[in-house]
């Protein structure tokens, strides 16, 4: 919807290098000079952009601009004059966003109303009052977003529910009780998300369960116990990202494994023992990240070195010796 030529902004310039499918009254409403804002104009911006009620005059928020607003996007409720939020306006503003029952007036929290947030928005079951929470709706809530969980009362809680939650969002399991962590559900979990691995039981984290974490997310390798981390485990993780190689035991890192890494990740340099920090170990590193310079031994910043890193990032000149800026710059 292009912008109403009755409508000028404070501030005109630039306006020519915005797409015309891009100047709607939504992007433009808080600029508008206030003279020029009319209920039509405000009316048209939170029918695109319901958030520009924020910026509506009070005196212009009408039934009608409110409606529209919370209509394009519940969470529009919260600039809503309290004379306006009614039961059916809050309706709307559920069904259009389902963490908007934050904001919805406590009378106005019926089951119906509440059911139909957490189907929109699991998490909204933060929102719900705890005597509207009942075993169906919490299950509605997890089945939209597993880290709805954390708000489930603990009577709810059940190992078949906990189990179904975790397969769909592994990070869950954050929320799961300690007394219904099973191999077979914290197996799941990491399958799902190998950062959930933070979440299982030492003694649970056996080699499969590390296995799997670390295939599914790199970064789950810093909650490998130090006994579970092999030589074929740690490679995986950096040959995915470089990054890893924060996490992996220097008597298991090797000359090969730290190349991979920095040609992977070059701030990986920073985790590199001085022993293998060769020339081109280095030189792979600054090639993909200038700023690693810093990290690189004194006796190895060459002209070449240093070139590279400075044709990355030109903000590493600083680590660049004094005796061969001159050639660099």
């Amino acid at each position: 919807m292009a912008i109403n030529e009755n409508v000028k902004t404070t501030n005109d310039e630039g306006l020519e290098f915005v797409p015309e499918e891009l100047k709607t009254h939504a992007m433009y409403i808080e600029a508008v000079t206030e003279e020029l804002k009319t209920v039509e104009a405000c009316l048209e911006a939170v029918k695109y952009y319901g958030l520009a009620l924020e910026f509506v005059p009070e005196e212009l928020k009408t039934a009608e601009v409110c409606l529209e607003a919370v209509r394009n996007n519940g969470w529009a409720l919260k600039f809503v004059p309290e004379e306006f939020k009614t039961k059916e306006l809050c309706d709307v503003a559920v069904k259009s966003n389902g963490l908007a029952l934050k904001l919805v007036p406590e009378e106005f929290k019926t089951t119906e109303v509440c059911l139909e947030a957490v189907r929109k928005a699991g998490k909204a079951l933060k929102f719900v009052p705890e005597e509207l929470k009942v075993r169906e709706m919490c299950l509605e809530a997890v089945r939209a977003d597993g880290h709805a969980l954390a708000f489930v009362p603990e009577k709810f809680k059940t190992i078949e529910m906990c189990t179904e939650v975790v397969r769909n969002d592994g990070y869950a399991l954050k929320f799961v009780p300690e007394e219904f962590k099973t191999p077979e559900m914290c197996l799941a979990a990491v399958k799902n998300n190998g950062f959930a691995l933070k979440y299982v039981p030492e003694s649970l984290k056996t080699i499969e369960v590390c296995t799997e974490a670390v295939k599914s997310c790199d970064y789950a390798l810093e909650f490998v116990p130090e006994e579970l981390k092999t030589h074929e485990l740690c490679i995986e993780a950096v040959e995915n990202d470089g990054f890893a190689l924060r996490y992996v035991p220097d008597k298991l890192k090797t000359l090969e494994m730290c190349l991979e890494a920095v040609k992977n990740y070059g701030r990986a340099l920073r985790f590199v023992p001085e022993k293998f920090k060769t020339l081109e170990v280095c030189l792979e590193a600054v090639k993909r990240n200038g700023y690693v310079l810093e990290f690189v031994p004194e006796e190895l910043k060459t002209q070449e070195v240093c070139l590279e890193a400075v044709r990355n990032n030109g903000g590493s000149i600083e680590f660049v010796p004094e005796e061969l800026k001159e050639d660099i710059s």
